[in-house]
């Protein structure tokens, strides 16, 4: 047995080596070396707190995610994916271009001891800026329209200020920060809750993870109220300069709607402006006004626009004159039993002062001049003149008229 098994020595050995070749051959030729690109594997930031401690803020401008070539036999390599690396940066390491190295292992060792590793790219490109901290108040932002004949009044957030911490040139894009609630067929004050939105100055919500709010959700209350409509009423105080006057008044709106308690608004008919001054103006006046300055507590405009246009035209006065004949001279107060003649008229010229548009249609008989004569005796007298009042008209009168009083007995005698 020791013989056979001895016997040609030197074939069998050689014929053990090339079964070995043989055998390296087929598995290189079944598992051989390939080289594979794995894509987007995330990469974390380490030690970012060093530049917390700096009050700053990072930000990847490239570099969230790395690119690898992987070698190794085929085997190995074929099944391999992004979760089968840990890519890292350190954030301690970056450079004074504010680059960072990105380093890719494999997380089995095993595998890690099998391929080699090429980066595509493994270099994050960060951008730094300064951290800041601001107050903003927080609004309540309504959505929708209640029922018909209700409107929004006043609406409260709490809190009603909130810090924001985050990069500066985030935080100046701040706008507004506002919770939103529904409103939709509402009749009734609402109570909810919601998340605090930043918006921008287009109405954008501004969505970054380097932002952080000091609450993300607030409270929010809500006051439906009826509606009423109401007339505006507008009264000019004082007077013009001398020589001018009011020619007209107009203002929009006459009405508005008002919205409050409704035990409030019921009392509430009119809303007066009193406080529009013209004294000493020579030229029209043209103002505006809120009208919630003028509604009693807990009542608002229920309108968009809460304000009311008003202009008042302020004209030159002009003045003509009118010829005043004895018949068109009326008396008043006559007592029965006398009688009373108008001896003389020395050119009575009255003149009348006032707008253009009111003083052209005057005349004789529209200012209506008329004497007073309850307190006339018999005899003779020199009397006074009164004509109709009219807005605005001012009278001035040349010349002199003389009443004569009779008894109508002592004319009967005669």
């Amino acid at each position: 047995m020791k013989k056979l098994l001895f016997n040609n020595i030197g074939y069998k050995l050689l014929a053990i080596v090339l079964a070995v070749l043989l055998w390296l051959v087929v598995v290189n030729i079944t598992d051989y070396t390939v080289t594979v690109k794995i894509e987007d594997i995330p990469v974390e930031q380490l030690n970012t707190d060093v530049l917390e401690e700096l009050d700053q803020i990072y930000d990847v401008v490239k570099g969230d995610t790395v690119d690898i070539y992987v070698k190794g036999r085929r085997s190995v390599v074929s099944n391999l994916t992004a979760k089968n690396f840990y890519a890292y940066a350190d954030v301690s390491q970056m450079s004074i271009t504010n680059s960072v190295q990105i380093n890719v292992v494999a997380r089995n060792k095993n595998i890690e001891d099998e391929i080699d590793i090429e980066y595509v790219d493994n270099i994050m490109q960060l951008s730094l800026e300064d951290k800041v901290t601001e107050q903003f108040p927080v609004k309540v932002k309504t959505e929708g329209n209640p029922a018909d004949n209700y409107t929004v009044g006043e609406s409260y957030a709490t809190p009603n200020i909130i810090t924001i911490e985050g990069p500066k040139s985030a935080i100046e894009k701040i706008t507004d920060v506002v919770v939103e609630v529904s409103v939709s067929g509402a009749r009734e004050s609402l109570s909810a809750s919601g998340s605090i939105i930043l918006l921008d100055a287009y109405g954008e919500q501004i969505r970054n993870d380097k932002i952080i709010l000091s609450q993300s959700e607030a409270d929010i209350n809500v006051n439906i109220y009826p509606i009423k409509t109401i007339d505006v009423i507008v009264n000019i105080k004082g007077t013009p300069a001398d020589g001018y006057g009011i020619s007209e008044i107009v203002y929009q709106p006459q009405t508005v709607d008002i919205a409050g308690d409704e035990e409030v608004i019921k009392n509430v008919d009119s809303i007066e402006i009193n406080d529009i001054s013209v004294s000493g103006l020579e030229e029209s006046l043209q103002t505006t006004v809120n009208l919630n300055e003028y509604m009693p507590y807990g009542v608002v405009v229920a309108q968009s626009n809460p304000e009311i246009a008003i202009t008042v035209d302020i004209e030159k006065l002009t003045s003509k004159k009118i010829n005043i004949g004895s018949s068109d001279i009326t008396f008043t107060g006559k007592k029965s039993d006398y009688t009373y003649d108008i001896e003389t008229t020395d050119n009575i010229i009255v003149e009348v002062s006032g707008l253009e548009n009111i003083i052209s249609d005057l005349d004789a008989k529209t200012i209506n001049p008329k004497v007073d004569c309850s307190d006339l005796a018999i005899g003779s007298h020199t009397v006074e003149i009164e004509f109709s009042e009219i807005d605005g008209v001012k009278y001035s009168v040349t010349g002199v008229v003389t009443v004569t009083v009779h008894s109508k007995s002592s004319e009967s005698s005669n």
